[in-house]
């Protein structure tokens, strides 16, 4: 999928375009008839905009919170409503509708890793941002609800999910008094998530603060790390939004390991 805010710029041959129904950039009807064999994505950046299949959440557009309103909105006039935002925001997002006890919608998220893979939980994911070209290139899901019409002949039976497969995430050797703080992968993914804190020389204190946004705070406990003993695991659940974790004292090397 290609989108822009200058729709001649981007290709007529493109599979889904999407582009905006309001704001500085609306595309004009003319716009949208450039692209007349293409799925077309309507985008609105205001939340009390009544159009569009996705809403553009990012600074100077509507908020997370907003973006509860927008879609109950649509789904009042009959839509199946995605949000869009980057995936450092997408954890803030997902807390603003369990928050307020709405389903969420469906996600399409941006991070520019020229990475064309959809994670977890999103139904799109914009993976290539080139302003000189003039466009962005999204991955998409092959049925994408609300924008695509429903799939002819009967609901297929679901395949049970497969256990998923853990990896190692993240891993980094702390040093003294230098925090690494770091978005909890379960807060995106779901499930829950694991630090791990292990030390092979010396011995070590680590801090380790845990904000949520669900609890409004930060909790905030402090580790011993032996060498002669084995790993610590740290359960980092969903709702379990930002991770600081700092080596506050230490006679060796310790490192931390991420599990998503």
């Amino acid at each position: 999928m290609y989108d822009g805010v200058d729709a001649t710029r981007l290709p007529t041959s493109a599979q889904l375009v999407a582009g905006y129904v309001d704001g500085l950039y609306r595309w004009s009807d003319a716009n949208w008839a450039r692209f007349p064999h293409s799925v077309k994505v309507r985008v609105a950046v205001f939340s009390q905009t009544n159009d569009g299949q996705v809403l553009d959440v990012e600074p100077g557009n509507a908020t997370p919170a907003q973006s509860v309103d927008w879609v109950l909105m649509r789904r009042r006039a009959g839509v199946d409503p995605t949000v869009y935002m980057n995936t450092s925001t997408w954890p803030t997002v997902r807390a603003a509708f369990r928050a307020r006890g709405v389903a969420e919608p469906h996600y399409w998220v941006a991070q520019y890793d020229d990475v064309a893979s959809i994670p977890s939980g999103a139904i799109a994911k914009q993976y290539y941002n080139n302003n000189d070209l003039g466009y962005d290139l999204s991955v998409v899901a092959d049925h994408w609800p609300g924008v695509d019409p429903a799939p002819f002949g009967p609901t297929p039976t679901p395949t049970p999910a497969a256990a998923p497969i853990r990896r190692n995430d993240m891993h980094v050797d702390l040093k003294p008094n230098t925090p690494v703080v770091f978005t909890n992968p379960a807060a995106v993914l779901g499930d829950t998530s694991y630090l791990l804190l292990a030390s092979d020389f010396g011995d070590g204190t680590v801090r380790v603060a845990r904000f949520s946004l669900k609890a409004g705070g930060w909790q905030v406990e402090n580790y011993t790390v032996a060498h002669n003993s084995g790993a610590i695991k740290i359960a980092m659940t969903g709702d379990i939004n930002k991770v600081s974790v700092e080596l506050t004292a230490a006679t060796g090397t310790v490192g931390m390991d991420v599990l998503a």
